[in-house]
This record gives structure tokens, C-alpha cells and sequence, in this order.
């Protein structure tokens, strides 16, 4: 290269040294070798190494042009492109895990997106089944762990632990696969009362490895089972149910005994339960149906839940909602914005974030304290709870009998207070509204508070045909609904 001048200016060597280093890593790679230091975990934790490697390639040019007395080496733009796209990738993958005591790397790789199709970047699928038993003392439990593949467990009448495994193998050779099947061999063993089950898909290392267990156990033997990547199912036991499932949906019927679910990426379907539910982690879609004992969830949710027939009632609390309610005769869906609900019975206690809220035909008291949502509430009882809403920014309408008798106290900053009630009188305006009194005989309490909406309480007989039964409030200038909020592109309940 010349200058504007005449002189020759020679290239830095930096760029050349990178693409023989990368290109050497690959090269290695495609015939089989490992090289830890290149693996993505590391390149997190190093990666301001190469930044140092080229800056002593430079001081080293630096001193070699000094002491011969010519110019400094350029870089070219590739080169210079190449280092800003390394520094933003590290900086950002150093960030995103910034702040933990350790970097656990199993877990990261048990959670990356890869397909089981994926798999065959490892090779080429060879398929091997088997089966082995075990003897179970009475009144024994079984524990179950599995890197990857679904786990399926049945019942059956024998005093025996049976497993049916077919197991998939991606190498890049039948002898390699053969030597990989010796190494991955499920192992079943007793150890007192206990009987322990381990897939084994992690005997020869990491490699493309899956099992898929059917697994019979008799139906009185408490059990535990623990999956990395993969799917659940457990049906007719009668006994504790415990399970761990990192990566993989879920799916309980017919248990009579406790269960208790911790998941980190997946969806949970139990139904048919005969004693209590506790959930606990992260879920997507969430499905729970005829529980009769009690149902406890504390786990942030991205997908839909759909809860019906829960004898003992639920709670659940997620980083965005805190909802408590004794029964659920009907039904209850409930995703990032929306909750509604027909059949509760209370006390129903909610606490929710940017949420609409719809309740119908239910029972006792209710409070409700939503940060920002619209609240409609329809009930066709004379038997009403006390009834305490409070939305920050949304309306508030309620539908109740004609010939209900309660106590009111509404209160609006920034809306109107109407009413198909004769005795209800707004006072105040220019959007200060609020209103005292009795209706009826007076009996329950009911208290809204809307610092930015418009309350009203319209009868659910006599209302006009043109008039729907729960009326969706059109949004107002300047008041935007605010969605829910997201992790990345997902909604979180």
C-alpha cells in the first residue's frame, strides 16, 4: 500500500493471524477433535483475551518498524470490523450473565434451543432398545433420572420395576455407536427400600444420546422423577408424586396422593388429583382440572393457564400476580393481560399488574387491587360478599341484581360515577367524582377506587337490550392500554 506521498505502508499481520487460528479450530473440529478453550462457555469468560493477543501483535510490529525504521503496519477495515463485532458479542454475553457468584454452564446447555432433530450434527441415527427389571420391596419408592428423553410411568400389579427403553444414538459410525450404546446403558438398582433408575445418556460424555423410558411401577410405591430435556407423564398412582423437569412438558392424571412439580421451561397438564398440587418455577401453558385438594403455584408463567373444578381452591403468585380464592366450581383463564373468571367463590383476593379483570357468578367477598387494567364484575346472587376493587388506571363496571341491598363508597379522580340505581348520587365533577349511601337495606360493603376511570353500576334485570352484559369500556384519549409486560417477545403473567 502507498501513502498520498509515495511512501509503502505494509499491513498489519493481525487479520491474516485470526483467520489461520479460526480456520485451524474448524479444521480440527470436522476431524473430531475438542478443543476446550473454543467452546462457548470459555469464549464468555476469555474473550478479552484476544483483544490482549492483538494488542501485543501490534507493540511487537510497533518495536520491528522502530527498530527498521520504516512505518507503522495498518490494520485493514475487515480486520478493524472483525474486532468490533467480537468486543460487542463479549461484552454482551458477559453482561447477560453479570452478577451471579458462579456461571452454572451444565444448566445453559440444558436450556439452549436444540431440537432433537438437531441431534443428527452429531452423525447419523442408530436406534437400540432393551429392557431390565428390578424387584421392589413393599411400601418401596422409585427414583428416576434421565438427561434426555421422554419418561413415561404406569402402573401396573407386579412387585417389580420394568423398563422398556428405546435409545437413540447419533455417530458417525456403527462402531461408534455400538461403543456409545455399551457406555449409555440404563442402570437399575436397589439400594434398601429405594429403587434408583438412571438413564444413563451421559456415560460416554456428551453426545448425541436420548432415551426414551416406559417405565412400570407399582401403583402404591411413592415416586420421584427428575428430567433434563424431555417430556413427563404419570398416570394412576396412589401415592406422592414428585417432579423435577428442566426442559419439557408435564402431564399428571388420576394421583391420588401429593404432588409437587418444580419445571424451568415447559408446560403443566394435571388433572384427576386426589390431594394437593404444588408447582413452583418457571411454566408456559399451565392446565389444572378436578383437584381435590389444595393447588399452590408460585411460578412466573409465559403462556396461558386454565384452572377449573379445584375443591380446596388455589393460590398462585407469579412476579406480576397474586391471586387467593377458596373454590372454583366453574373455571378460571388467566394470561399476561386478561384474567377471567365464572364460578369463583370467595374470599377472592387478586393483586395483578396491567391486567383486565372479568369475573362471573361468583360467591363472597371480593378485593381486587389492580395496577393498571379495566375490572367487570357480574353477579346474579342476592347473597353478595363485601366487594373492595381498586384499579389505578382502568374502570370499574359491576352488574348486580336489581333488588340488591349494599352500602357504596365511589370514589374517581380522573372519571364519572354512574348508575341504573336510583339511590347511587355522584357529587363533585371536571372528573372528581364520588358517591356515599345505602341501596336497599344497606348490608355488604362495597368500596371502588379508580384513580383514572370511570365507575358504574348497572342492574342485571331491566338493562337495556342494546346494552351488553359486560360492557367493554372504549379507550380513552391519552389513557393507551398498556400491554403486559414482556421477557424479550414473551408475555409474563
Amino acid at each position: 500500500m502507498a501513502s498520498p506521498s509515495g511512501t509503502y505502508v505494509p499491513r498489519s499481520i493481525v487479520g491474516a493471524l485470526i483467520l489461520i487460528v479460526t480456520g485451524g479450530v474448524f479444521l480440527l473440529r470436522n476431524f473430531g477433535y475438542s478443543i476446550p478453550l473454543f467452546h462457548f462457555h470459555y469464549f464468555v469468560i476469555y474473550w478479552p483475551l484476544l483483544l490482549v493477543l492483538v494488542g501485543l501483535v501490534r507493540l511487537t510490529e510497533y518495536f520491528a518498524a522502530r527498530r527498521g525504521q520504516r512505518p507503522m503496519p495498518q490494520m485493514g477495515f475487515g480486520t478493524v470490523f472483525l474486532l468490533v463485532v467480537v468486543t460487542v458479542a463479549g461484552v454482551g454475553l458477559s453482561a447477560a450473565f453479570r452478577g451471579r457468584e458462579q456461571l452454572n454452564w451444565g444448566s445453559l446447555h440444558d436450556n439452549v434451543e436444540i431440537d432433537d432433530d438437531l441431534m443428527h450434527l452429531f452423525g447419523k441415527e442408530y436406534t437400540y432398545t432393551g429392557e431390565i427389571t428390578q424387584q421392589i420391596p413393599a411400601g418401596g419408592s422409585v427414583r428416576v433420572n434421565c438427561d434426555r428423553g421422554n419418561i413415561t410411568v404406569n402402573s401396573w400389579d407386579q412387585s417389580t420395576v420394568k423398563v422398556v427403553y428405546q435409545k437413540r444414538i447419533f455417530a458417525r459410525s456403527q462402531s461408534e455407536a455400538d461403543k456409545t450404546n455399551q457406555s449409555t446403558a440404563p442402570r437399575l438398582h436397589a439400594q434398601g427400600s429405594k429403587v434408583d433408575l438412571q438413564a444413563n445418556t451421559e456415560g460416554a460424555g456428551r453426545k448425541g444420546v436420548a432415551a426414551n423410558l416406559e417405565i412400570y411401577v407399582p401403583a402404591k410405591a411413592n415416586l420421584e422423577v427428575t428430567g433434563r430435556r424431555g417430556d413427563i407423564a404419570v398416570s394412576q398412582r396412589t401415592a406422592d408424586v414428585k417432579i423435577s423437569s428442566q426442559h419439557g412438558d408435564v402431564t399428571l392424571d388420576q394421583v391420588t396422593g401429593n404432588v409437587n412439580v418444580s419445571t424451568q421451561k415447559g408446560s403443566l397438564r394435571a388433572s384427576n388429583l386426589t390431594g394437593s398440587l404444588t408447582v413452583d418455577g418457571r411454566l408456559d401453558d399451565l392446565v389444572v382440572d378436578t383437584v381435590s385438594g389444595t393447588v399452590t403455584i408460585t411460578a412466573d408463567m409465559f403462556g396461558e393457564t386454565q384452572l377449573s373444578k379445584l375443591n380446596r381452591g388455589v393460590v398462585i403468585h407469579t412476579s406480576r400476580t397474586d391471586l387467593q380464592l377458596a373454590k372454583v366450581d366453574g373455571n378460571l383463564t388467566m394470561n399476561a393481560s386478561d384474567l377471567q373468571g365464572d364460578g369463583l367463590q370467595g374470599p377472592i383476593l387478586l393483586s395483578a399488574k396491567s391486567k383486565d379483570v372479568t369475573l362471573r357468578n361468583f360467591a363472597g367477598d371480593v378485593r381486587i387491587n389492580d395496577d393498571q387494567g379495566n375490572i367487570n364484575l357480574e353477579s346474579t346472587s342476592l347473597a353478595l360478599g363485601s366487594l373492595d376493587l381498586t384499579t389505578h388506571h382502568g374502570d370499574v363496571h359491576l352488574r348486580l341484581p336489581a333488588k340488591a341491598n349494599f352500602q357504596y363508597q365511589l370514589v374517581t379522580r380522573h372519571g364519572e360515577i354512574s348508575s341504573d340505581f336510583e339511590g347511587v348520587r355522584p357529587e363533585g365533577g371536571h372528573g372528581n367524582s364520588s358517591a356515599t349511601g345505602t341501596v336497599g337495606r344497606g348490608g355488604v360493603k362495597i368500596n371502588i377506587t379508580s384513580d383514572a376511570g370511570d365507575i358504574a353500576i348497572f342492574k342485571t334485570e331491566g338493562t337495556p337490550q342494546s346494552q351488553p352484559v359486560m360492557p367493554e369500556p372504549p379507550a380513552k384519549p391519552g389513557k393507551p392500554r398498556r400491554p403486559g409486560k414482556k421477557v424479550g417477545d414473551i408475555d409474563v403473567m
